[in-house]
């Protein structure tokens, strides 16, 4: 069925503005007169957009959704709905005073349409592409049973505890990342312009150069000469590798490699352990099945191999084994998460144990930032002494051979 957009009067002489599914534009024009008593225009809705019709700050890059945002917007909902405000008001508060323009947008054209006789679910995923999965799925659940606004409630916690662990990482990564940078352009800068300084001052020595000394001129010569051609080079390779990282061998690697690595790999087990955790405790908490719940769970784990666990977790629940068993063979998945998904599983308490693992696994993810943050620093601190000492003696060494 195609969807259509139309415009109209209300017979109170309001503008509505909505949508309706059918199977040409004829049908289309019976219902949208259906909604309105005088209707303007109506057109076919397309959800590929040109260049020239996107937003700028699509443009530009912005428009990004966070998960603070959205817990917030989880939070005014779920007040709003257990005061006993009807669906299309709430929404219409919520965008009143939302600052996000993207998310300011998709409320408002989503209350349009649940004015029109959508549901919420259907407005939000045809409206909010930036939308994350979870919160289409869990509101399309909430709607089903009744209970939208616990759903919303639910929603909120899950978005807030996930936008702490981003914070968390995020502003752990600061520090190091600005000291390489740091690190990098002090490096280049001595390398361009002070070393062929001291080069053409060694010359006047008229003596044979250490050997240190001559490797840190023939580096700065290599870097003078060839500045255009490594900054090239560094675009392609950093494009290659991102080309590379949409395979499913680089994904494969790449996911590997984040899960090895020497006290990141840590983190990034202990935040898929949480993702898993916090999502799939939510789906189930919201009415939806177990396999529908696991699946969506799948698309929302970052890592790509955490994400084949629960996919293939997923398949076997469809096929009669349990979500445990499923998950028994992950590789990449703490053993502590594996037992107590099979125990909450058999105790008929799996919701309530998801729960309990989501709030552990936090706190560990926090510890674990701290811990590799610790291990982090230094290993660039020893790093960057261990250029300064190789420069210090390649300026030095030949001026102690001078004096003597």
């Amino acid at each position: 069925m195609q969807t259509y957009r139309y415009e109209g009067i209300s017979a109170s002489g309001a503008g509505v503005k909505g949508i309706v599914e059918a199977i040409d534009e004829q049908e289309a024009l019976i219902l949208a007169r259906a909604n309105c008593r005088t209707l303007l225009s109506i057109k076919p809705e397309t959800k590929v957009r040109s260049v020239m019709n996107t937003d700028l700050d699509d443009l530009l890059g912005g428009g990004r959704i966070k998960d603070k945002q959205l817990s917030l917007l989880c939070s005014q909902l779920a007040i709003e709905l257990k005061a006993g405000l009807p669906l299309v008001r709430a929404l219409e508060l919520v965008a009143k005073n939302e600052s996000n323009a993207a998310l300011k947008k998709i409320i408002t054209e989503s209350a349009n349409d649940v004015r029109a006789g959508h549901t919420l679910s259907e407005a939000l995923s045809l409206h909010g592409p930036k939308l994350p999965k979870t919160l289409i799925e869990t509101v399309r659940a909430g709607e089903e049973s009744g209970k939208l606004d616990e759903c919303f409630e639910r929603l909120k916690v899950y978005y807030k505890s996930s936008g702490k662990i981003k914070s968390k990482v995020a502003s752990a990564m600061v520090y190091p990342v600005m000291l390489i940078i740091v690190a990098v352009i002090v490096v280049a800068i001595i390398m361009i312009k002070a070393v062929p300084v001291f080069e053409a001052s060694f010359a006047g020595l008229g003596q044979e150069l250490p050997g240190v000394t001559k490797a840190l001129i023939a580096t700065s010569h290599f870097f003078k000469n060839n500045i255009l051609l490594l900054l090239v080079g560094a675009l392609a390779l950093a494009l290659a590798l991102k080309l590379y990282g949409q395979t499913e061998s680089g994904k494969n690697l790449y996911a590997r490699l984040a899960l090895s690595f020497p006290g990141l790999g840590l983190v990034n087990r202990m935040n898929g352990a949480s993702q898993f955790a916090s999502t799939m405790g939510t789906m189930l908490a919201a009415g939806l099945p177990m396999v529908k719940a696991a699946r969506i769970t799948s698309n929302v784990v970052s890592n790509h191999l955490i994400k084949k666990d629960v996919q293939a977790a997923s398949d076997g629940v469809i096929t009669g084994r349990s979500l445990g068993d499923g998950l028994s063979k992950s590789l990449w998945l703490p053993p502590l998460l594996l037992e107590m998904t099979a125990v909450g599983e058999e105790t008929g308490n799996l919701e309530e144990t998801l729960d309990v693992i989501n709030e552990y696994y936090t706190d560990e993810v926090n510890l674990a930032v701290d811990r590799a943050l610790g291990i982090l620093e230094p290993a660039i601190t020893i790093v960057m002494a261990l250029m300064v000492v190789f420069i210090l003696l390649s300026v030095y060494l030949p001026l102690f051979s001078m004096y003597q």
